[in-house]
């Protein structure tokens, strides 16, 4: 089978998405008999040039609409999609973000499948209006779900959204299939053991901080006196840092570092070296930092929040609080810091439970799949 998977994330590795679009290239040498390429517009000219298997598109377009280039991306994607089938004549199309599929979907030739990996769009209806920028979102969810219904079948990344997508979208049961993202466990070092002296040392890593429950876990903090945290912030952009200091300006026991974005080889590092890893999320559709802290053995608290559960086994692999409750949240907080022999516990049932998230297991789903609807 021979496969062309559209991404518009692929060198800026920043989420979930965009790390299973560099893993599934693996599939070309882990399974001879499937060929996967890439078509995106995130790689740069100089690493272009030793990818065997990726394809780049330029978004070409005036600047006057430059308001409507998340609309043209899908049609400037499948032009260049069909150029790339003269000389790879691909079995399946496959779209990283299903909404950037629809114009496939409605004129391709060949077998296109959606993926939907997070709930953003789904949540926007006409009661939460909250500003002007939810009208773009309704008309994205519309587009999304028009998408949904054309492609041959839908990828979800855990059995939350699964549901979500069925009930927002009024699709049978049949069309979303769910596929757990997937991190490489083959290079992470499990470290359970962590040294918990003061200050404490939290890692939060969560580039929509607001989503992630940054606000949230600064209350958390403050209610924990006399205990003391050294927080370490990845992921926002440095044009962010002026609001995450108001956030944090009456927490008087936690020395705050925010590092901005960083290479995946920073937030590895920091796993083994830090002594909680807390992204308390409002809203989550499965959460693959998590999967990460898991395999690195760091404690993991967080909350109960969309597929979160599905990563934490409902508690037994971390701690798990009340979505948007500082007091539960701090509760969380403490449990962890004061039960070492819990803490053991919980990391190694982590690092057992997680081989359901290994990519070859990823890799022999995700072709299943594509082989189900071709």
């Amino acid at each position: 089978m021979k496969i062309l998977l559209c991404t518009n994330a692929f060198e800026n590795i920043t989420n979930g998405p965009a790390k299973f679009a560099n893993l599934v290239l693996q599939i070309n040498d882990r399974y001879p008999q499937h060929q996967i390429r890439i078509l995106t517009e995130d790689v740069s000219e100089s690493r272009l040039t030793s990818l065997k298997y990726v394809y780049k598109v330029t978004l070409n377009y005036p600047g006057f609409l430059r308001l409507f280039g998340q609309f043209l991306r899908m049609f400037i994607y499948y032009n260049k999609a069909k150029q790339i089938q003269k000389e790879y004549d691909y079995d399946v199309l496959v779209y990283i973000n299903s909404f950037n599929g629809l114009w496939a979907s409605l004129v391709s030739d060949k077998p296109t499948i959606g993926m939907i990996n997070d709930d953003n769009n789904l949540r926007t209806n006409f009661k939460n209006f909250t500003n002007q920028r939810w009208a773009k979102k309704i008309i994205f969810k519309y587009l999304e779900k028009l998408s949904a219904k054309h492609h041959k079948g839908i990828i979800s990344n855990s059995d939350y959204l699964t549901q979500q997508i069925l009930k927002a979208y009024s699709l049978p049961s049949t069309r979303v299939t769910r596929l757990y993202k997937s991190i490489d466990l083959d290079n992470t070092t499990f470290q359970p053991h962590r040294e918990f002296k003061q200050p404490i040392r939290v890692l939060f890593i969560k580039a929509d901080y607001i989503r992630g429950g940054l606000t949230v876990l600064a209350a958390a903090l403050q209610s924990l006196q006399p205990l003391t945290f050294e927080l370490t912030i990845i992921g926002p952009s440095q044009g962010f840092g002026n609001h995450i200091s108001s956030i944090f300006k009456d927490t008087t026991n936690t020395t705050v570092h925010f590092l901005g974005e960083q290479p995946q080889a920073t937030v590895f590092t920091l796993l083994t070296t830090q002594d909680i890893f807390c992204v308390p999320s409002l809203q989550e559709a499965l959460g693959v930092a998590n999967i990460e802290a898991l395999a690195y053995g760091i404690p993991v608290v967080s909350t109960k929040a969309g597929g979160i559960p599905e990563v934490l086994d409902n508690g037994n692999n971390g701690w798990m609080a009340v979505p948007g409750n500082p007091l539960d949240l701090a509760s969380a907080l403490q449990a962890c810091i004061q039960n070492t022999e819990q803490r053991l516990q919980k990391s190694i049932n982590g690092r057992r439970y997680i081989e359901r998230f290994s990519a070859p297991y990823m890799f022999k789903e995700f072709l299943r799949i594509l082989e189900e609807c071709k």
